[in-house]
């Protein structure tokens, strides 16, 4: 080998030898305060909980349903089935960027979910663009206003957000004056924390509002059950019990078949 080579193989092993603690101190603070964020949203989710599971469970029950099914490749068929992919494995993603309290990630996130609904629709209508942003406009209203601070979040456009998710209200005993410190790690706001996953699980029965208009026109022996539909009335029904959904009339969910 070289002589120049092994000079910088030596050096590379010094630049990982004096920089392996650091970089393990960065990570395992990420981890330790990532770990308590997760058991503090968890015991703030409450009946939430509950939801979650009945729309997840729904959810699979359906997709094992179909799974290894053929059927004819129809005009939209690919496109809306990309797109519920794609929905459904970032589901872990999303949850754990919430239960963390890395909230300025789970919003762009959260964002990204929304916009897979809107393209959902359009696919269906035949209005799908190839280039740009989809149209959220597509959304019922409840969504629609939600977009504009989801997008702000991903884009780190509003110093009020990006403060909301790093700055530290702990003690700050002994400071001159008006202090304001920021944390580098995640850290539970438990309003947040409920709001951000309620808007999850609602947005997955959305998505399977979607998935069922697709079964009952292609897997007519695999729709979504009375009981699949009954299970989501009721996950609904507990985010009402926890104050994070309001029931409009004009804007029903689709749920009882």
């Amino acid at each position: 080998m070289p002589a120049k080579a092994d000079d910088d193989d030596e050096s590379l092993e010094e630049h990982k030898r004096a920089l392996i603690h650091p970089a393990a101190m960065l990570y395992g603070v990420q981890k330790m305060f990532g770990d308590r964020a997760r058991v503090k949203a968890k015991q703030a989710y409450g009946q939430l909980i509950d939801a979650h599971l009945l729309v997840a469970g729904v959810l699979g029950a359906g997709l094992l349903r179909t799974n290894g099914v053929v059927t004819p490749i129809t005009a939209t068929s690919e496109e809306r089935n990309a797109l519920f992919a794609g929905f459904v494995i970032g589901l872990n993603a999303c949850e754990s960027a919430i239960e963390e309290a890395r909230y300025l990630q789970a919003h762009a996130l959260l964002r990204q979910e929304m916009e897979i609904l809107a393209q959902l629709k359009a696919v269906r209508e035949g209005r799908r663009k190839p280039h740009g942003s989809p149209n959220v406009t597509s959304l019922e209203k409840s969504l629609r206003r939600l977009y504009g601070d989801l997008t702000a979040a991903a884009h780190v456009a509003r110093h009020d957000i990006v403060e909301t998710a790093t700055a530290w209200d702990g003690p700050m005993e002994n400071l001159p004056g008006p202090t304001a410190k920021t944390r580098y790690f995640p850290e539970t706001d438990t309003g947040l924390a409920r709001r951000s996953f309620a808007l999850h699980i609602y947005m997955i029965i959305r998505l399977i509002e979607e998935l069922s208009l697709d079964y009952d026109e292609r897997y007519p022996d695999h729709a979504f059950t009375d009981r699949e539909r009954a299970a989501l009335n009721r996950a609904v029904k507990l985010m009402i019990t926890e104050g994070l959904v309001e029931f409009d009339e004009s804007e029903p969910l689709n749920t009882q078949g």
